[in-house]
């Protein structure tokens, strides 16, 4: 009877002993599969990390070289304009990936008008020299002028600044494509009238700098921004050339912030 009974108590420990194993290696296969999804997943973060970094590394590696090629862009610019630099009718300046010409009136034009002057044309010649070669980029051409009203008998041709300064945008667009061959594609002409003075216009230097011309190269997708545009008449028959003038068109209101901003009121992209 002892011998039944103790046989009873070890087959009742072996049974609890198998029920705890089995319990703890289903604990554990389902502790492992756990580790083995968290292991995965790691994995998967690990791989779209290091993809992240590789993308990283190849834009930095990208714009250092669009800063590098508009740096050349920049010294090959300021080399064929030695002499209109060094006297202070151009100014060229780079800010990060944006390269800008700045030129008083009186290189390209005559006071009141919007044809390009001989003199302009040769200045004209060497900057697109220098650019010929950008084609990531869109070359802006905008146009400003001073806050003095037009005499009547230019207000035939153009009625406001408006239309005087995107004529002579448009008339240097269509000199750099039909007589210096840059693709037209890339280029924009953009009127700002006297509302984004860079000085003041109560002095007669004040308003030389303000009657300008800008040349800027922006990234090409801005020139998306034409869109939505309405037609300005005037501008586009203030132009004299032999061939049809692109449509000037107006996409805001002017401001008197004293900056330039990014939207652009007369903007003419070349056809």
């Amino acid at each position: 009877m002892l011998r039944k009974m103790v046989a009873g108590f070890w087959g009742i420990v072996l049974g609890f002993t198998g029920c705890v194993s089995t319990q703890t290696y289903k604990r554990a296969q389902s502790e492992t599969a756990i580790c083995q999804t968290d292991k995965q997943s790691l994995a998967r973060q690990i791989e779209d990390l290091n993809k992240e970094k590789a993308a990283l590394v190849q834009s930095e590696s990208d714009k250092e070289a669009e800063l590098a090629k508009l740096k050349g862009t920049y010294d090959e610019v300021v080399g064929n304009l030695k002499g209109e630099i060094s006297s202070g009718q151009i100014q060229v300046t780079q800010l990060k990936d944006k390269l800008t010409l700045n030129m008083v009136e009186k290189i390209l034009f005559n006071s009141g008008q919007a044809q390009v002057k001989e003199s302009g044309q040769k200045v004209l010649d060497s900057i697109a020299a220098a650019l010929k070669n950008v084609q990531d980029k869109d070359i802006r051409v905008e146009g400003y002028t001073d806050n003095v009203a037009l005499s009547p008998k230019l207000k035939d041709r153009f009625p406001t600044n408006w239309e005087l300064s995107t004529a002579r945008a448009t008339n240097v667009v269509r000199y750099l494509e039909e007589k210096d061959g840059l693709d037209p594609s890339h280029l924009i002409a953009a009127g700002f009238g006297q509302y984004h003075p860079l000085s003041t216009n109560d002095t007669p230097e004040g308003r030389a700098q303000n009657r300008r011309i800008d040349i800027v190269l922006v990234p090409h997708e801005v020139s998306g921004s034409a869109a939505n545009v309405h037609v300005t008449q005037s501008a586009a028959q203030a132009i004299q050339a032999p061939t049809p003038a692109p449509t000037a068109v107006d996409t805001s209101t002017p401001s008197t912030s004293g900056q330039a901003p990014e939207e652009i009121p007369h903007m003419v992209p070349a056809q």
